[in-house]
């Protein structure tokens, strides 16, 4: 069995750590590889959950290290330099048999700490140009040509590779020197059944919709947009609410609902644990999926999406993400509205259109068994049990 050095930039105790890495790491630990996890914590975190999640952990046979998490430009870069340090000396101490990096910063500090261990590049996304997109850094900078020629580097000298979808994998290769080396594509995944909780919505004609935006409300997704959907469906007669399940993103839901005229009482903001909100969807009739496309987003995998569907919720989703668009031709779990008609007005119809769709006969049967075949938690452990085992033969 492979033992192996995982070293992630989410933290485990973040809602992303809890739903994703540890299912992951523990389907790996529980194939009999050795573990070792490094991770940013954020410092509001407790003494006590870092030490329950230690116990967790130790009773899977999985070691963790954990660095702080401090918000700030200087603290970005004591983040980058202390990583770098910890990978050398864990690689030096541990001799893992390969890294494996989760995401692009945990790459990036790979090659800065210039450790001669192989590695497992898990891409999850265009990282770099997605910040371009966002204003966060210029394509023209000299730090954007280091950080390029790093991630460069760190995709040709991979000895395996995971992409979110197969947009993605199509992308990698036209944008990249991709080695010949095992790749898996492995979309964002949940665990369908703690969610199988969900009443069918038939027979519900006269009820409210309940309309739930689940997540992150910072660019690039687009809380405004989803409050002009509900908008356009108040104004064409539809009795129907909508709650953000949010913890941090307050002030720029509350500016987008100030932009309409959607009365305050049918506009929530909600906060909730991670455990909480399998439960929490059980109550909603339809998801919203708004995130703005770009060249490097349109083949982003957005983590809500088998959420929804796991709770037997149709999805309303902005159309221009390559996987989105493609459920929603292929199947009757999902829909698309473009910009241009949020921004401006429906077509005669498509308000009703939108409203037969999400009460649709057998609709939460469908969308859990979409979920249960396509973003299961189970087949994502096996696909990267399965990268191990070729990783470890090929080493």
């Amino acid at each position: 069995m492979a033992k192996a050095l995982y070293f992630t930039y989410d933290g485990l105790l973040d809602p992303l750590g809890q739903s994703q890495i540890v299912p992951y790491i523990s389907a790996i630990s529980a194939a009999g590889h050795s573990l070792t996890i490094v991770s940013y914590e954020k410092v509001e975190r407790s003494k006590e959950q870092i030490k329950v999640l230690e116990r967790k952990l130790q009773n899977i046979g999985v070691n963790w290290v954990s660095l702080e998490f401090k918000s700030g430009k200087f603290w970005a870069l004591i983040r980058l330099i202390s990583g770098v340090f910890l990978i050398r000396k864990l690689c030096s101490h541990i001799q893992p048999d390969f890294i494996h990096l989760r995401g692009f910063v945990p790459a990036v500090i790979f090659q800065l700490s210039r450790s001669k261990v192989p590695s497992l590049y898990d891409f999850r996304g265009f990282a770099l140009g997605e910040w371009v997109d966002i204003g966060k850094i210029t394509s023209s900078s000299l730090l954007y040509r280091i950080l390029n020629g790093l991630d460069k580097k760190a995709v040709k000298s991979a000895s395996g590779l995971v992409v979110l979808e197969q947009s993605a994998k199509r992308l990698l290769k036209e944008t990249y020197d991709v080695p010949n080396v095992p790749l898996k594509v492995i979309r964002t995944c949940t665990d369908v059944k703690r969610y199988m909780k969900r009443k069918n919505l038939d027979n519900k004609e006269s009820s409210t919709l309940r309309f739930v935006f689940l997540g992150g409300a910072r660019f690039p997704y687009r809380p405004d947009l989803a409050l002009m959907l509900i908008e356009k469906l108040i104004e064409h007669g539809m009795d129907c609410n909508i709650d953000f399940i949010n913890q941090g993103d307050r002030l720029i839901i509350e500016k987008a609902n100030g932009l309409t005229g959607i009365s305050k009482k049918k506009v929530r903001i909600l906060g909730c644990e991670h455990s909480e909100i399998p439960d929490i969807l059980a109550t909603y009739d339809c998801g919203i999926v708004m995130v703005e496309s770009s060249h490097w987003r349109r083949v982003c995998s957005p983590t809500k999406m088998g959420e929804y569907l796991a709770g037997g919720l149709p999805v309303i989703s902005l159309e221009g993400i390559d996987a989105i668009d493609e459920l929603s031709e292929r199947t009757t779990c999902v829909a698309t509205v473009s910009n241009e008609e949020l921004l401006s007005h429906f077509q005669e119809g498509r308000i009703e259109q939108l409203v037969s769709f999400i009460r649709s006969k057998g609709v939460t049967q469908k969308c859990q068994i979409l979920a249960l075949d396509e973003f299961d938690l189970e087949l994502a452990g096996k696909l990267y049990v399965e990268l191990y085992s070729e990783m470890e033969a090929r080493i």
